[in-house]
């Protein structure tokens, strides 16, 4: 299959895993930063409302994508000059039907080309992708990461906790682990987690095939944090998911720092995604200190 397989713009048709081949090797000639533009991130969220459509413009991929604040959207056109795609999209033909609320995930230089066209373009702070280095996340040197360094140590003094990459044997436990969180936290009751929680399962179950990367913290043998994530570009992995028993104080931080470790080996940096805005969520973050962000900014249409 291949770029021809997607049918053309304005109609679109859903992902599927035999679209990985194709669409990967798009994504390695024209690389990114953007924490979305992975073959798996696409395949796990395409159940939700429709996420995760394909089509083709112009020799470019286009991707359809979704937030809760923003509806239907777009990831940046993957191909040799976006600008143009943008710019035609932007300023449909007559009776054309606009398919998009807007485009986002977009970064320099795109953003001073569209806006030198004469575009509007602003940055969304809640959807800026964090990105640390990897040695940071692994050392935790220093008073500033005090505090996770206390809290790792609460849970390896009280608990026998052992790291190991995922495995098939493993999957079956890292499924249960995810039932036990999503009831705790009533996924069910938010549109939003049960859709991460549907995503969470689909990347379990089709793990290999995939080719992410992953680990888990067992306590006294049995799976009680995992970690998902994959090689977003040549110095970049990125972290999709990150569970743990929320009754085992300390675990997110081993996981955290043990996946970096043992598991991204080979990279500079970590992206770990946005905060899309929760205070809690941004403190984390912000909290571990990031080298630098993603700065993603929106193309209202």
């Amino acid at each position: 299959m291949a770029l021809d397989s997607a049918p053309e713009y304005p109609e679109f048709r859903r992902v599927t895993l035999e679209d990985q081949a194709w669409v990967s090797t798009l994504f390695e000639r024209y690389p990114t930063e953007l924490s979305e533009r992975t073959f798996a991130s696409l395949f796990v969220w395409r159940e939700y409302q429709d996420r995760s459509l394909v089509s083709r413009l112009d020799d470019h991929l286009m991707i359809s994508w979704r937030r809760e604040k923003l509806g239907r959207i777009m990831l940046p056109p993957v191909g040799a000059n976006p600008i143009s795609v943008i710019e035609r999209i932007a300023n449909p033909k007559p009776f054309e039907k606009l398919q998009f609320g807007g485009v986002i995930g977009l970064v320099e230089p795109l953003v001073s080309g569209l806006r030198a066209g004469g575009l509007h373009v602003e940055s969304l702070r809640d959807e800026w992708d964090y990105v640390y280095l990897r040695e940071d996340l692994v050392k935790l040197e220093g008073p500033k990461y005090h505090t996770q360094r206390k809290e790792m140590n609460k849970a390896t003094s009280a608990k026998r906790l052992q790291y190991q990459p995922i495995t098939k044997e493993l999957i079956g436990q890292c499924l249960d682990l995810q039932e036990v969180w999503c009831d705790l936290k009533n996924c069910t009751m938010d549109r939003l987690s049960n859709a991460e929680d549907s995503a969470l399962k689909e990347a379990l179950l089709n793990f290999d095939s995939l080719g992410l990367l992953g680990g888990v913290v067992t306590v006294d043998d049995k799976v009680q944090a995992l970690t998902i994530g994959e090689k977003l570009n040549r110095d970049t992995a990125v972290v999709h998911f990150e569970k743990a028993n929320p009754s085992i104080r300390g675990l997110y931080q081993v996981i955290n720092q043990q996946f970096c470790e043992h598991g991204l080996r080979g990279f500079e940096f970590v992206n770990r995604e946005q905060d899309v805005g929760e205070p809690g969520l941004r403190r984390a973050k912000e909290g571990y200190h990031p080298d630098h962000f993603v700065e993603k900014h929106f193309l209202s249409l």
